[in-house]
């Protein structure tokens, strides 16, 4: 290879990269001044954010961006498209069942990616709420626990150990999970999806936590429908 053809090799090469920080720049932008902003790192190492400009009682525009996999990629862009031209309770019905609605079935392995979506887009939505005390955010439903939370829902400096007031289903598949959710939504009973805690298993997968006093109500209620493999507390 001669120097001229290094050289324009090189050249070449740098063009490319160039392109691809410039599009990459443009296609995933700054939001200025956001109504309601979360940045949250799961337990997988992923990071996602998702920013909300409101126009009015409606989200005019989002933006999202995640250093994580493609899978993360899809889930964090799905939350994008379902929460434009929502109102503030339309966005809290934006749960991880209707991401896996969008995206489609996803391995046990990578449930987690579209929890993390949905608990960042609580997270902003979160954010949007203590940024606007006097709105109005009446009618909120689907299984979040409310803004004052941390990661995964977890109450602020409430720790996995610490939590002392949940209890957690861990089933043999996310399928279950997702059955499970259907039937505690269908009851009205409150809980959440969550990624399951490092202590009970290393497997990314995904369980439910409930209050600890309606763990009768759930237990009975799942039973001979969902099958689940372990109960602990929290």
């Amino acid at each position: 290879m001669t120097v001229f053809n290094l050289l324009m090799t090189v050249l070449a090469i740098t063009g490319v990269a160039l392109l691809w920080f410039v599009l990459h720049y443009y296609l995933n932008s700054l939001m200025e001044n956001p109504d309601g902003i979360a940045k949250v790192t799961g337990s997988c190492g992923d990071t996602m954010e998702i920013a909300l400009k409101f126009n009015g009682p409606k989200v005019e525009d989002v933006h999202c961006w995640t250093d994580g996999c493609a899978i993360s990629k899809m889930c964090v862009e799905t939350v994008g498209m379902l929460a434009r031209g929502k109102t503030f309770p339309e966005l809290n019905s934006i749960d991880t069942t209707a991401i896996l609605e969008r995206v489609g079935k996803l391995p046990d392995t990578h449930m987690h990616c579209a929890v993390l979506a949905e608990t960042t887009l609580k997270k902003a939505l979160s954010d949007y709420r203590r940024k606007n005390p006097g709105g109005n955010f009446h009618g909120e439903q689907g299984g979040w626990a409310g803004p004052a939370t941390g990661d995964w829902g977890i109450p602020e400096g409430v720790s996995w150990t610490e939590g002392a007031g949940y209890v957690v289903y861990l089933f043999p598949s996310a399928n279950y999970v997702m059955k499970a959710e259907r039937i505690l939504k269908g009851l009205g009973i409150s809980y959440k999806i969550i990624p399951v805690p490092r202590h009970l298993s290393s497997d990314c997968g995904v369980c439910l936590r409930i209050s600890r006093d309606q763990q009768e109500l759930v237990s009975e209620a799942l039973r001979e429908k969902v099958p689940w493999e372990h109960l602990a507390a929290l």
